[in-house]
């Protein structure tokens, strides 16, 4: 399977659906916990294909191979003696091929910045980070290391300055979260990033005390940044892809997000898990998710569109209320399905 996926991510070579299907069912043969949420379906397209809530990450062993040979581990980001979401991969090699190549075609508009740009990191640096996993990857293809200016959860103190040293040399790739963004713009400073240099905002708040909202952030930029282009991006530690919308001139808010050919993405109803035209609750059908399971049930609410790039997702929050009730009781009975004996499970 990881072949055939490298191919189709390199090549695009075979259809999305027969390789999602035959995805599936190589998974449910290798992982009893799948086969037990899956409760004996049997797909015949894509959207089909048992979505897991994010949510039993935390609490499932959701690994399509023995654990013991896991070369790494993603966390979920999450307060001390929160219970973290856990997604163990037997090697990064499909992760990082997909990770660079969508990233790359979405930032082709910089060509010198894919070549020699200096990666600079506003993102955990966790080992058990995706995010920093993918920053540190991406720095590796550009011939070094990130300059790191965020630890244990703050701007180092000379953030400014070094940011600063880092753009004389050429075109940066300064890769931040909104809440690392915005605490670097609390404190007084400047750097004068070039055209060709480009800054990259990922997540959201998540309730954490912020000066700026989305907007002002993002109008901010030319003040403090300079010149970049700015990019957005979407991912999760459930996922080996990520989404990229196309990059704006600073002081513009990015557009939709835009997912790579072997990452589809369908909306549902919240109350039924059932697909739906317009907005809904976002799945995702992830080829590079080969080491665990490939359909990912999500409690972000967004707008699907099809487009000649990929999937184009326009986000409109999180779950609230009823709706989110009504997916953690898909949950409990995933959950349900899986404490189930096993001739139950299978209708004997």
């Amino acid at each position: 399977m990881n072949e055939r996926i490298r191919r189709f991510v390199e090549a695009g070579e075979g259809p999305f659906a027969a390789l999602a299907l035959d995805l599936f069912r190589s998974q449910v043969a290798r992982n009893p916990t799948y086969r037990a949420l899956a409760d004996g379906v049997d797909p015949a397209r894509v959207e089909d294909i048992p979505a897991v809530p994010v949510a039993l990450f935390q609490s499932l062993d959701l690994t399509s191979f023995p654990v013991e040979e896991a070369t790494m581990v993603f966390r979920t980001s999450g307060t001390t003696g929160a219970v973290r979401g856990v997604h163990r991969l037997r090697d990064t090699t499909l992760y990082d091929l997909g990770a660079w190549r969508h990233f790359a075609k979405s930032a082709s508009a910089l060509p010198e910045l894919l070549r020699a740009g200096r990666v600079v990191s506003l993102c955990p640096d966790d080992s058990d980070s995706s995010l920093g996993h993918m920053v540190g990857r991406f720095a590796a293809r550009l011939g070094g290391a990130p300059l790191a200016l965020f630890r244990d959860g703050r701007v180092v103190p000379d953030a400014w300055e070094r940011l600063e040293e880092a753009s004389r040399g050429g075109p940066v790739f300064l890769a931040a979260t909104a809440f690392a963004l915005d605490a670097l713009f609390a404190s007084p400073g400047r750097a004068a990033l070039r055209p060709d240099s480009l800054v990259m905002v990922t997540g959201g708040f998540k309730g954490r005390a912020v000066r700026l909202d989305a907007d002002s952030l993002y109008a901010a930029i030319p003040e403090r940044l300079g010149a970049p282009h700015v990019i957005g991006e979407y991912g999760m530690t459930e996922l080996s892809s990520q989404l990229w919308t196309a990059p704006v001139p600073a002081g513009e808010r990015p557009g939709a997000f835009v997912a790579p050919p072997w990452l589809r993405v369908y909306t549902v109803d919240p109350m039924t898990g059932e697909p739906v035209e317009g907005e809904g609750l976002l799945r995702f059908v992830d080829l590079c998710n080969v080491d665990s399971v490939l359909a990912i049930e999500t409690m972000d609410l967004g707008i699907v569109t099809a487009s000649a790039a990929g999937d184009a997702v326009t986000l409109r929050g999180r779950l609230v209320g009823a709706e989110a009730r009504g997916c953690s009781m898909r949950a409990e009975e995933f959950l349900a399905a899986v404490k189930r004996p096993s001739h139950e499970r299978s209708g004997e």
